[in-house]
């Protein structure tokens, strides 16, 4: 039978025997000790003593041509000296979380569980889904362990939900409910995970880096969070914070759409018939870009300006900030958002008003135009995130869920490791 050359590639042993098992679709390679291997303890990893015992240890490996390939290992007992006890001895090919699977098998199972969910690869490979979850994690702790965050010059910082109200920890409040996830703007990839969206998740990054890094820092982009503001301002004070402009817009829709309705109340305690016009289905009209509407939309909205005032000035307003952000002169950009006050304050548009005034007097929504870098990356990132999250039906652990984000959006992966790096 031709013995394939993997099969002789067991650090400390040598190929005894292989026995096959046809209706089983399964062979056995039997292990012998080489005289020279020196028996270190798995526990401290100093050389090991007297023998005291021995046993056989059965371990899954990678199949070959699509038969169930176990290896029977000789294993020895023998008395350590630091540890005062008696300790197995460590075998090099097998997992460490695990004597049960070989590294090589514990490398496949971390590559599979990167594109499907753990409890697919422990139905497809017959292993229990603790084992591969324990071997996964194992495997990406190391991995972080070599990790070291690339130059950067240009982040992206948002928040993403993690877990639920019910798995909180005592003494824990909603912001740590959430991670803060850092993005590399450049190349689109996940650098840092912290384990709360407080100011202290994104000081942790920082302190990480370094001082001479983050002064190499030149565009942070975040969202209008206090707290994100104060960390950027502390350690990347030449730094340019840019508000985002995808939560500026969110927020405007929202003050627009508080709006709408306290128009649309005020039409039905007149009993007007334009209220069943901004109702239902045609509330969403009213927050659609008016170069994205279908010719019978636009002529929905014509009617309803037409007849009220309170309206046109929405309308206008809300054309006048997408030009705004579309804006490449900043000066312009100022004039448009003092148009937008002006015409809220005349037809007493309060909740808009409010928006532009929060927003008028703050450098960081003013350096969007100078640089025009949002967290659009990140909100894709974030996406993703719910997919993982999704596919694993929720993560109990928030550590492993954080290294699987690193996984999936990160650098933790086999194309950017080598599996020969931590193997043996």
């Amino acid at each position: 039978m031709y013995i394939p050359h993997v099969f002789r590639q067991f650090q400390g042993f040598s190929l005894k025997d292989i026995k096959d098992f046809r209706k089983e679709k399964r062979m056995e390679l039997h292990l012998e000790r080489l005289d020279d291997t020196v028996s270190l303890c798995r526990r401290c990893g100093e050389a090991l003593g007297s023998k005291h015992s021995w046993y056989f240890i059965k371990s899954r490996h990678l199949k070959c041509m699509g038969w169930r390939v176990d290896v029977i290992t000789p294993v020895e007992k023998r008395r350590c000296i630091k540890c005062k006890k008696i300790r197995a001895e460590l075998i090099p090919f097998l997992c460490p979380e695990t004597p049960h699977i070989t590294q090589e098998m514990a490398w496949w199972i971390h590559q599979f569980t990167e594109v499907s969910a753990v409890l697919s690869v422990s139905r497809l490979e017959s292993i229990d889904k603790n084992t591969c979850y324990r071997v996964d994690k194992g495997i990406l702790k190391k991995l972080l362990q070599g990790f070291e965050i690339p130059k950067v010059t240009e982040i992206g910082v948002d928040e993403v939900h993690a877990k639920s109200k019910k798995q909180r920890k005592k003494g824990e409040t909603r912001d740590d409910e959430f991670f803060t996830v850092i993005v590399d703007l450049r190349t689109h990839k996940v650098i840092y995970v912290s384990y709360s969206r407080r100011k202290e998740a994104l000081d942790e990054f920082f302190q990480l880096l370094g001082e001479k890094a983050c002064k190499e820092i030149k565009v942070v982009a975040t969202d209008q969070h206090e707290g994100y503001g104060a960390s950027v301002r502390e350690f990347c004070p030449k730094a340019a914070h840019v508000w985002d402009r995808f939560h500026l817009v969110q927020n405007f829709n929202e003050a627009l759409n508080e709006e709408r309705k306290t128009e649309f109340d005020s039409l039905k305690r007149a009993r007007d018939d334009l209220q069943s016009y901004v109702r239902g289905k045609f509330k969403y009209i009213f927050q659609t870009k008016a170069e994205n509407r279908s010719k019978k939309d636009r002529e929905h909205i014509m009617e309803v300006i037409q007849q009220n005032k309170k309206f046109l000035a929405m309308e206008l307003i809300k054309e006048r900030v997408h030009m705004m952000f579309n804006s490449t002169d900043k000066e312009r950009a100022k004039d448009l958002l003092c148009d937008c006050y002006d015409w809220a304050l005349q037809m007493g548009l309060e909740q808009i008003k409010k928006w532009i005034w929060n927003i008028m007097d703050k450098v960081a929504f003013w350096n969007y135009f100078d640089h025009k870098r949002t967290t659009s990356v990140v909100e894709g990132i974030n996406r993703a995130i719910k997919g993982l999250k999704w596919q694993a039906y929720g993560y109990k652990d928030m550590e492993y869920f954080a290294l699987k984000i690193m996984q999936k959006c990160g650098y933790l992966n086999y194309r950017y490791y080598l599996a020969s790096t931590f193997s043996g």
